[in-house]
């Protein structure tokens, strides 16, 4: 007999995915969009496993947990979020979940957490049997204990989800000034900028501040997903279509149908399927993978991109046409290195945000850490430094104030410094391209060939890093030949 899993997820897109590739992999799912509907399923079923959303709007993922093992002890729960930390994720393995996973993530490692936890068998359920005889009062003391806290960190994980553009660069506050023009059009609107600069998060309050505000907004992270995806992902696909195609499915402009969708990265997209993209710009239909049926869809784009769009039409990557229908507001954000005055903004703004999050008292930056950070040249722009501003608060936390040892000397730095140690030091003379080659080299030893971390030391795709190695290794044999 199958093991039962249920799926509780507002996200349609992420548990229609959930629900078929479950399926897929030999488990009896059941998917619910509404928390209180999956609840009085479990309540007339038998369920091994409930794999449950943290943020919803008629259940919390944690109301959910506490039900599940107040009622159904011995069926199992994994969290998901996609706005993990630390402490919320050891709260919700001391209150009985199994698991705890932080968005987004790939179907392996679902999966992987999913098997696991079924060939924990007897070890899942001997634990539970230990605390429900032996540690439930404790439990539910520190339940007691924490339950005003966990309704304040619910609040505060709603507030950390939405990012704030701050400035007083006059280009940031330009940005800011023409920010409720652009938002009320429905118009293409078009960003540019150095990946950590904060195009999503603009993006963002984009939408936000539409008339479309209440309709959904579909993020897809274009750089992400594999090319043989790409199609399916945003025009959705019919059953049999290909090969694990068991059902119709959506894509992301049916989801975002009067609302928004946010095409990040979207120079990374196939040059094959720009062309279907252009169309349903042009004509606001589009036809699903293997359809006939034309769809139409009322759907306000917004695209950002971290390339020099010329050069990328110029290499023959991106369509001239679809760059101007997108271009109809181009918005550019500048990197940080020039906007420094901001930096001590930033800096506050993020140690409000962390100490805020982890519950710790108000902190604040030595004299020689804010030289250091305004002097700093920052190649991974405002998410770079709120990374560092992050670890500081973790690492000061019995002090009242972030010094430089806290973000720089610690185990830690070796990584930092690969950027502009390691990596890009002892360079001889040679072309671009050759250098752009051993940069690449250096960084996949130091992560031992893991493609998506050196391409994070990098500030690249790792799709880049495959077009690159595949380009040399193509001219090495020509040479040989």
């Amino acid at each position: 007999m199958k093991e039962r899993v249920l799926i509780v997820e507002d996200d349609t897109m992420l548990l229609e995915f959930l629900d078929e590739n479950l399926s897929m992999n030999g488990y009896d799912t059941k998917a619910f969009k509404s928390p209180v509907e999956a609840k009085e399923y479990i309540d007339t079923h038998d369920v091994d496993l409930v794999l449950t959303d943290v943020k919803m709007d008629e259940m919390t993922g944690d109301e959910v947990l506490a039900y599940v093992t107040e009622n159904y002890p011995e069926t199992g729960v994994i969290m998901m979020t996609s706005f993990g930390n630390i402490t919320h994720a050891v709260r919700a393995l001391q209150k009985g979940a199994y698991d705890y996973i932080t968005k987004p993530f790939k179907a392996k490692e679902i999966l992987f957490r999913i098997n696991r936890f079924f060939e924990a068998g007897d070890s899942f359920h001997n634990r539970k049997k230990i605390e429900s005889l032996s540690g439930s009062k404790t439990r539910n003391q520190q339940e007691e204990a924490t339950e005003t806290k966990d309704d304040q960190d619910s609040d505060e994980t709603l507030k950390q989800g939405e990012k704030r553009f701050l400035g007083e660069d006059p280009q940031i506050k330009k940005l800011l000034n023409i920010l409720p023009n652009i938002a009320q059009s429905d118009a293409p609107v078009m960003i540019q900028g150095e990946s950590g600069t904060g195009k999503e998060v603009f993006a963002n309050l984009i939408h936000q501040n539409s008339q479309r505000s209440d309709e959904n907004y579909v993020k897809i992270n274009c750089a992400n997903l594999p090319t043989e995806l790409v199609e399916s992902t945003l025009f959705g696909h019919v059953k049999g279509a290909f090969t694990g195609a068991i059902a119709d499915k959506k894509g992301a402009f049916e989801e975002a149908n009067n609302g928004t969708i946010l095409l990040d990265e979207i120079t990374e997209i196939d040059i094959n399927i720009q062309a279907k993209l252009l169309r349903v710009l042009q004509e606001n239909e589009f036809q699903r993978v293997g359809g006939q049926q034309t769809i139409e869809c009322d759907v306000r784009v917004v695209a950002t991109s971290n390339r020099n769009i010329a050069e990328t039409i110029a290499e023959g990557n991106f369509r001239e046409d679809l760059y101007y229908r997108l271009n109809v507001f181009p918005i550019s954000i500048p990197p940080l290195r020039d906007r420094k005055e901001d930096i001590p903004l930033l800096v506050n703004h993020f140690i409000d945000e962390y100490t805020s999050q982890y519950g710790l008292d108000d902190k604040e930056v030595s004299d020689e850490l804010m030289e250091f950070l305004k002097n700093k040249k920052w190649h991974g722009n405002v998410r770079e430094l709120e990374n560092k501003i992050h670890r500081g608060v973790i690492l000061s936390t019995n002090n009242d104030v972030i010094t430089l040892d806290h973000i720089e000397k610690n185990m830690f730095s070796k990584v930092d410094l690969e950027v502009s140690g390691e990596v890009l030091s002892d360079l001889p003379l040679m072309s671009i391209e050759d250098m752009e080659l051993q940069l690449i080299k250096k960084a996949l030893e130091h992560t031992e060939g893991n493609q998506k971390e050196a391409a994070k030391i990098l500030g690249i795709t790792d799709r880049t890093i495959r077009n690159k190695l595949k380009k040399a290794t193509s001219e090495s044999s020509n040479e040989d030949g």
